[in-house]
């Protein structure tokens, strides 16, 4: 029991730092669609430590803070030069489920939410840890109709 209130604690105590951007594009989902995420080091830190939380307090979630994407970070994709149409959550639910198999982006914007199951944890993982590498440009996830991917882009900003 006193393991469970620890991983409360944890999940309670944890607070977010650093600069993380997820939008999505309004116009050719086929080649653009999904969501897309790109985060400063501190924000990567930050999303890789609450995964590690999470996926100690299944099925628990916790809401985390989105900025808009910059007009240099949209030119990282280059979709349209830069100059597409997207949307952005100003919050983002984040949960690890149970289901090993989970994977749930829906397009909602308000929190965006994202459940996440144990079988994708590796692959997210490695996507977060690649951002600050100059990693990006793929998506992961599952590409069941309403349940969108998640792309990754390396982060140019120095907000």
């Amino acid at each position: 029991m006193q393991a469970l209130g620890g991983m409360e604690s944890e999940l309670h105590s944890w607070k977010q730092k650093g600069v993380i951007s997820l939008w999505r594009y309004t116009e050719n989902p086929k080649a653009f669609g999904g969501w897309h995420l790109s985060a400063n080091d501190a924000g990567i830190e930050s999303l890789l430590e609450l995964l590690r939380v999470l996926q100690s307090a299944p099925g628990s979630h916790r809401t985390i803070t989105i900025t808009q994407p910059s007009t240099r970070l949209l030119q990282v994709p280059n979709f349209q030069q830069g100059r597409a149409k997207w949307v952005a959550p100003s919050k983002l639910q984040l949960q690890v489920s149970p289901d090993a198999l989970a994977w749930d982006f829906p397009e909602g914007l308000e929190p965006a939410q994202f459940t996440v199951g144990t079988s994708y944890l590796p692959a997210l993982i490695h996507g977060l840890e690649g951002i600050p590498r100059g990693e990006g440009d793929y998506a992961i996830g599952s590409s069941v109709r309403g349940k969108l991917r998640l792309c990754f882009w390396w982060w140019l900003d120095a907000a």
